[in-house]
């Protein structure tokens, strides 16, 4: 009988560390603003092309992939460069065009240095939700 209870024992450990462990493991989901914010910081701080693509839809990682570099991104995509910049986002317009597609218009304020000058620019991004992870989708022309 203690042989079964310690068996017993041993499985329920067993068990509750592997359930444990598969939920340790999930990172929270960032919310669109963080979203938005950690795109643009991984070109224009960062200057990690990777980190941007990594939070980019699958069509706009092609139209990404082709400047090569964060710089090149930011110069030739977004016709911006800083030296260094502050980033302030605020939604525009949601939209849930069904159960599964929602997507949102951000409006980004970039504050940042070049050469010693301050500049402001502004920018409105597409971002889509696809399996509850928000994703750049595309530059929205003015």
């Amino acid at each position: 009988m203690d042989k079964l209870k310690g068996t017993s024992l041993l499985l329920i450990i067993m068990l509750t560390s592997l359930l444990s462990g598969c939920n340790a493991n999930k990172e929270p989901k960032m919310s669109e603003k963080q979203v938005a914010t950690s795109f643009f910081n991984a070109i224009y701080n960062e200057k990690d092309i990777d980190k941007a693509i990594a939070l980019s839809s699958a069509d706009f990682k092609k139209e990404i992939e082709k400047y090569h570099t964060a710089s090149n991104v930011a110069r030739r995509l977004f016709n911006m460069s800083f030296d260094s910049v502050s980033l302030h986002t605020s939604a525009k317009k949601k939209q849930i065009l069904d159960n599964y597609n929602i997507q949102v218009t951000m409006m980004i304020q970039f504050t940042g240095k070049r050469d010693g000058n301050s500049y402001k620019d502004y920018k409105k991004i597409l971002l889509i939700k696809n399996k509850d992870q928000w994703l750049v989708d595309k530059l929205v022309e003015d």
